[in-house]
């Protein structure tokens, strides 16, 4: 069996690219799904977590999580994900939510597996900061937390911060310096993580049921991405997935890392706390290459098994 994974995450079309490989990949073994809001509201992220487990065949508990986030208004992503997150296109559902809350699945697997189960979190962290700040004895059991957000450079959303970053500086802050072990897959890396024009054509060649509905998803991304003058896509949340199944594609620097949570023109912006607290423990490690064509292998691997 694979690695033991929950995936948090609010997708989102390029959640959903993330949630296909995960599913995809014999390295990981997808125990449950917590949805955030996010990209589109929580009842909406749940919804289309569901229904790409259903897309997939899979049987996947899925658990609503919170609502908005830790404090300040909710932020949302729909204008580049579509009025239902993704892309319009409109999957069907099957089976429904979980009766666990988020913190409880959270809470209650990691206790059950006890240190075996990494968490993936690839939309604004409020569920994670809530675990924390709910079970701050569970946090020994994480084996490992990977993150999609932030960035040392320039940010999506405003010149400093990237989005999830940006929905939820606060929860964003307290994970960071929380002391679980941490990767994160920030802009600085996923911006060169790419999905080539290309690519998307040959994908679409493969046909099936799976393929042509992400296909449709994607198309709609694409648009977004074109209208910006980029062709091909910017794989943020694939990107991360794929690190945790092949940790070799990506190199990776220790950094104590905090967020601006104060500051209305910098906020979500990603602090280097060891630039001015040399003392402060590396917990987060801050992958800034990817092997491009190594990614693209896997990528293309994995999704050509839904042919």
């Amino acid at each position: 069996m694979g690695k033991k994974v929950i995936i948090d995450c609010d997708p989102g079309i390029d959640d959903a690219l993330a949630l296909l490989i995960a599913f995809a990949s014999e390295e990981l073994e997808v125990l449950g799904i917590t949805a955030v809001a996010g990209n589109v509201s929580s009842d909406l992220t749940a919804r289309n977590a569901l229904a790409l487990c259903a897309l997939a065949g899979k049987n996947i508990e899925v658990a609503v999580g919170a609502s908005g986030p830790l404090s300040g208004k909710p932020c949302n992503a729909s204008d580049v994900h579509g009025s239902n997150g993704l892309g319009n296109v409109d999957l069907p559902l099957t089976g429904s939510v979980s009766s666990r809350s988020a913190d409880e699945m959270l809470f209650e697997e990691l206790i059950r597996h006890n240190g075996e189960l990494e968490l993936i979190a690839m939309g604004p962290l409020t569920n994670i900061a809530l675990l924390i700040k709910n079970h701050p004895d569970v946090l020994l059991l994480v084996k490992k937390l990977t993150i999609m957000g932030g960035s040392l450079g320039r940010g999506n959303v405003t010149r400093y911060a990237e989005f999830n970053f940006y929905a939820d500086p606060l929860a964003a802050d307290i994970v960071l310096r929380s002391g679980i072990p941490i990767e994160m897959y920030g802009l600085d890396v996923t911006n060169h993580a790419l999905l080539f024009a290309e690519q998307i054509d040959e994908i679409e060649g493969w046909g099936g049921l799976v393929l042509t509905q992400t296909v449709a998803m994607i198309r709609y991304y694409q648009a977004f991405y074109r209208s910006k003058g980029l062709d091909g896509l910017k794989m943020h949340d694939p990107l991360a997935v794929a690190g945790v199944i092949d940790p070799e594609i990506t190199k990776r620097t220790p950094h104590a890392l905090g967020v601006e949570t104060r500051d209305p023109e910098t906020l979500g912006r990603v602090l280097v706390l060891n630039d001015v607290e040399p003392e402060a423990p590396r917990n987060v490690d801050v992958c800034l290459e990817v092997d491009q064509d190594a990614f693209s292998r896997l990528f293309m691997g994995l999704m050509k098994s839904y042919r």
